[in-house]
């Protein structure tokens, strides 16, 4: 765990307590991440409006997009593989010393951002891991020879005549299709696999992109041609969740099914797409005996839902408040941001009066002031390890619900 003082510094140690602590106000205040609760019907924010200010920001000149873009800073998509809100902004905090000091080496102006374009940036951001990497053939053709997949589909002219062949499926580079199909399909495929005393068929991880890759590279099809689905939406997703009736079942508390923002926590599509096929067996039979029908998917509801379902995992668990409280007095925000010392501004009060997206345009805005003074006044940066930007926002929302409408000294940071 990273402390503000290291053990050994004694002289100005109250001040320097003092000065990290105003410095990092901002950034502090901006863990107020996850106000709205899983049940959020669609994430803050626009991934497609994101990807364009990613762009107009000159955030390609340091950043690759799967390999396309700058080398100077990492792989975004890489770096910002299954983050939550708050883990992006610990990340951000971690990362903004060497971040402003290779942006003015490089001679680019710091990429300021409003409210609105910071919450379009981190949907996009977190919207970047909702695809997979290509599958792998081989593992893809180990996958469809352990499931049997041939006993009832053919492929390339080979295999069962029971069900439809798989080569249509060739031509999409996303699994969401032949996972939609296989929803649709589900009851008479698993009572298929019933009456011939097979297993139902489980997926693990990536699989359903293994499998989509060999079905492209074994399927019979016209040229070589792709067909592009339109990208998913987490807010038509919504509208599916919704008229499909899920929530009945798995929203807390009164669902008995599983809680799906958890199981989807941090997955890629081909992991989603697997763990709702491993569901269905059991989810159809449950409905049947209530007499509910089981749903269908039709258009692009499937890979809506998928998004839709990724985006809940956005906000992330609920941390611990009473460990965030402990990081809180660690980092030695207990003594200035309790008592308004120096200027700090009193967060409980800060957090009643902004949205985390506002929270967040502010850090950002403000970043390199905080580096001068930390640069002229702190030995290093203090970082945050896994976890407790988590529990620190936990704390920080029972601030706020505990605080007062009066605000206190040092509020103008955050203007």
């Amino acid at each position: 765990m990273s402390r503000f003082v290291p053990a050994a510094a004694r002289t100005g140690r109250g001040r320097l307590r003092v000065t990290i602590a105003v410095a990092s106000a901002v950034w502090l205040a901006a863990l107020v991440t996850g106000v709205r609760g899983a049940a959020e019907t669609a994430p803050e924010g626009n991934p497609f409006r994101g990807r364009e200010i990613f762009a107009q920001k000159g955030c390609v000149r340091c950043h690759a997009i799967w390999g396309h873009g700058g080398s100077l800073g990492p792989d975004i998509t890489v770096a910002v593989m299954g983050k939550t809100w708050d883990e992006l902004v610990g990340d951000f905090w971690n990362h903004t010393p060497r971040m402003i000091d290779e942006v003015a080496q490089s001679g680019y102006p710091w990429p300021t951002l409003d409210p609105q374009e910071m919450a379009d940036t981190l949907s996009y951001l977190y919207y970047l891991r909702l695809f997979d990497e290509p599958g792998d053939v081989v593992r893809g053709a180990d996958t469809f020879a352990r499931l049997q997949c041939d006993g009832c589909h053919s492929l390339g002219g080979r295999g069962g005549r029971i069900g439809q062949p798989l080569d249509r499926f060739g031509t999409y580079p996303s699994p969401t299709p032949l996972a939609q199909a296989m929803w649709n399909a589900g009851p008479r495929m698993q009572q298929e696999q019933v009456r011939r005393g097979n297993p139902i068929p489980q997926f693990v991880g990536h699989e359903m992109a293994d499998l989509q890759a060999y079905i492209r590279a074994e399927g019979r099809r016209t040229g070589r041609v792709v067909e592009l689905q339109p990208l998913p939406s987490p807010d038509r997703g919504a509208l599916v969740y919704r008229s499909k009736q899920c929530g009945v079942c798995h929203d807390r508390p009164r669902g008995t099914a599983p809680d799906l923002t958890r199981s989807a926590l941090s997955k890629t599509v081909s992991e989603i797409t697997g763990l709702l096929w491993n569901h269905s067996y059991v989810m159809g039979a449950t409905m049947a005996a209530r007499g509910i029908p089981f749903p269908r998917f039709s258009g692009t509801e499937f890979p809506d839902l998928i998004s839709y379902l990724y985006f809940r995992g956005y906000v992330g668990q609920e941390g611990n408040a009473a460990r965030g409280s402990a990081v809180f007095a660690a980092k030695g925000c207990a003594a200035c941001h309790a008592t308004g010392v120096a200027g700090a501004p009193n967060l409980g009060a800060v957090l009643k009066r902004t949205d985390r997206a506002g929270l967040a345009s502010a850090m950002w805005n403000h970043a390199p002031q905080m580096h001068r003074l930390m640069a002229e006044k702190a030995p290093f940066w203090p970082k945050f390890e896994p976890g407790e930007m988590r529990d620190l926002a936990a704390y920080l929302r029972s601030l706020a619900s505990a605080s007062g409408s009066t605000t206190g000294p040092g509020n103008e940071m955050v203007g």
